[in-house]
């Protein structure tokens, strides 16, 4: 709230006060104007702030007997012995469906996962926009009265949509390694031999197989909603021919947004798929400086049109699901604006 009484003051110091009042006459001294505004340098951030999971320690090793292999789903190990006849008595497995005939199958999945750092910065111009604007003159200035000066109020609307649609792709490596049961029932799954057994007998050389897959990241995030804006300031208009003016104009914005924050990624990892959506709304109060240009012709004392630039500073707002978070910055945005007036 300090910043906002800061902003209003600063506005109104910045009017002379060396200015005379408006008389009565035929001066239209009210005026309504109605157009389109094209807003850009709308911002947004989108992050994943999760940890990648610690991978299960995995090491199949050569494919040569004598030797220590660990795998994602079992191990076959050197045993006191010394894996005497190429068998062990240190082994393990986890699920029935590694028992294939006569052998055990191990597996070792092992992935360089596709990576998509956070982005910031994200935009989408222009975000399309509207305006109603009314303002009073309270007086005037300058020679002949060829400048006046008021104070003007304005309600916007802008349809907000910032979109980061991107992908990634990595390579995953499955080692399958099969073992020679020898005619030996198998104990039931999860079943672990140790060092100093003893215990049934797995032979200790691995057949390997090894498949390459290419995996993929897709991600899309969304930030849309509605930015309804109050402007309220002085301004100063100056005449530079009977019908040409040039007006500037300085004042606080407040931004009720109510914005939506929506995700879907979708991750396909040998051969599984796996997708993620999330979504959120949020409704605050956003706040800041504006500053206004208009040029402005009068085709008739009552009847104009105009052209003009806007800039306006708001504070963010961020909204978060779970570890995914969205973040929109409309800290610097212009708008470019154009429409009709009504004098009276």
């Amino acid at each position: 709230m300090k910043r906002i009484a800061l902003y209003t003051a600063l506005s109104l110091s910045a009017l002379t006060p060396l200015l005379t009042q408006a008389q009565d006459g035929n001066e239209n001294l009210n005026r309504f104007s109605l157009g389109a505004r094209f807003g850009m340098n709308f911002k947004s951030a989108f992050g994943n702030t999760a940890l990648t999971p610690a991978p299960v320690f995995s090491s199949p090793g050569a494919p040569v007997g004598g030797i220590n292999h660990t795998y994602d789903d079992g191990y076959n190990l050197v045993d006191s012995s010394g894996n005497i006849g190429g068998m062990t008595w240190n082994w393990g497995y986890q699920n029935a469906s590694q028992v294939v005939g006569d052998t055990i199958q191990m597996n070792s999945l092992s992935t360089v996962s596709p990576v998509l750092p956070a982005r910031d910065g994200a935009t989408d111009d222009p975000q399309l926009s509207a305006e109603l604007t009314y303002q009073r003159v309270i007086g005037f200035f300058g020679e002949g009265d060829a400048g006046r000066w008021g104070f003007e109020a304005g309600f916007g609307y802008t349809s907000l949509s910032l979109h980061d649609r991107r992908g990634a792709n990595g390579l995953s490596t499955l080692i399958t390694d099969t073992y020679q049961l020898n005619g030996v029932i198998p104990p039931f799954p999860g079943y672990g031999g140790t060092f100093a057994g003893p215990g049934p007998l797995l032979g200790d050389l691995p057949g390997r197989t090894t498949t390459v897959m290419v995996d993929s990241f897709s991600s899309s995030h969304e930030l849309s909603g509605d930015l309804f804006t109050i402007r309220l300031g002085p301004f100063a208009e100056w005449y530079l021919t009977p019908k040409l003016s040039f007006a500037a104009s300085v004042g606080i914005t407040l931004a009720p947004a109510i914005v939506d924050y929506d995700f879907n990624e979708v991750t396909t990892t040998f051969g599984v798929t796996t997708a993620v959506s999330g979504h959120s709304s949020k409704t605050t109060l956003l706040y800041g400086p504006y500053i206004s240009t208009t040029f402005r012709y009068d085709f008739t004392p009552n009847f104009g049109v105009y052209i003009g630039a806007q800039f306006q500073s708001l504070n963010s707002m961020e909204q978060t699901i779970g570890t995914r978070s969205g973040r929109l910055d409309a800290s610097a945005t212009f708008y470019a604006t154009t429409g009709i007036s009504w004098s009276f």
